[in-house]
This record gives structure tokens, sequence and C-alpha cells, in this order.
């Protein structure tokens, strides 16, 4: 390319520009997750989280998070994911130490794919998600006091 056309970097990084996921990187993100077991959800499954979030899922929905090096920094997940219980049992459901809100998704029109968490054991009920769920597929069935139990 020549000198003329080539880009600035001051321009660059002042720009607004967003960087983007190249395809390559969304096929490396899911054939690194060929390991992972194909699992049909109940009608409903069961997501926790800190009543801090309430505000933005009642408008968003559930967005898959990603591994941080606090949370889950080992775990054999590649890729942003949304955490479910796949049982109406309430024992099975998620206890993070913390008085947390519990929504029930109805999966019914959902074309999300389910796996079982490669976290737990495949008979347990623990399943993730990599698509987002629209608010309209929750149900907050607990409002959480976001304090230690």
């Amino acid at each position: 390319m020549p000198k003329s056309l080539q880009p600035n970097q001051a321009d660059i990084s002042q720009s607004n520009m967003k960087p983007i996921k190249l395809f390559e990187e969304f096929f490396t993100e899911k054939t690194n997750n060929s390991h992972l077991i194909p699992v049909e959800a109940n009608r409903y499954v069961y997501h926790t989280s800190n009543p801090m979030f309430r505000d933005a899922i009642a408008k968003q929905g559930l967005i898959p998070k990603g591994k941080s090096d606090a949370w889950l920094s080992d775990t054999k997940i590649n890729g942003k994911v949304i955490f479910a219980v796949n049982s109406d049992d309430k024992n099975n459901w998620w206890q993070s130490g913390y008085d947390d809100d519990i929504y029930r998704i109805d999966t019914t029109n959902l074309k999300n794919l389910w796996y079982v968490d490669p976290n737990f054991n495949i008979t347990n009920s623990r399943i993730i998600t990599f698509e987002p769920i629209p608010a309209k597929n929750l149900k907050l069935i607990y409002e959480g006091t976001g304090d230690v139990d």
C-alpha cells in the first residue's frame, strides 16, 4: 500500500472504530467447544442473578457473559454464555451465598442450543447456552435482596 494511503496511527486510535469479531474467531469459538454435550432444555429452566442487574435484565433480557480472571477463569467453556438449571426442583437451583433473584426462562419459542455445563458432571442439571434470551421469555419468580444468606 502506498505510504500516502496508509492510515495514520493517531487517526486510528482517536477514531470511533469498534473492533469486530472476524469469521475465523466465530469459527474457532465454535470448534473449541466441540467437547460440549447437547441437552434438551425443559420448558422452564432457571437462572439466578444478583438483584443489582434486575433493571438491565428487564430491559435487555439475558445477555451471554464471558469469564474473567476472578470468575470461572479455569472453566472448560470458550466464549460468552448464560448459565441455567434444567430442573424445577428448587434444591438444584444455584446457591451463590447471597439472596439472589431467580428467573424462570420459558424455552417454548427459543431457538437456543443448550449444552451440559462442563464444569459439572453429566447427571447434573446445570446447562449453558451461547445465545441471548429475550426479556419476554423471562419471569422474575423471586426478588432477592442481594444480602448474604
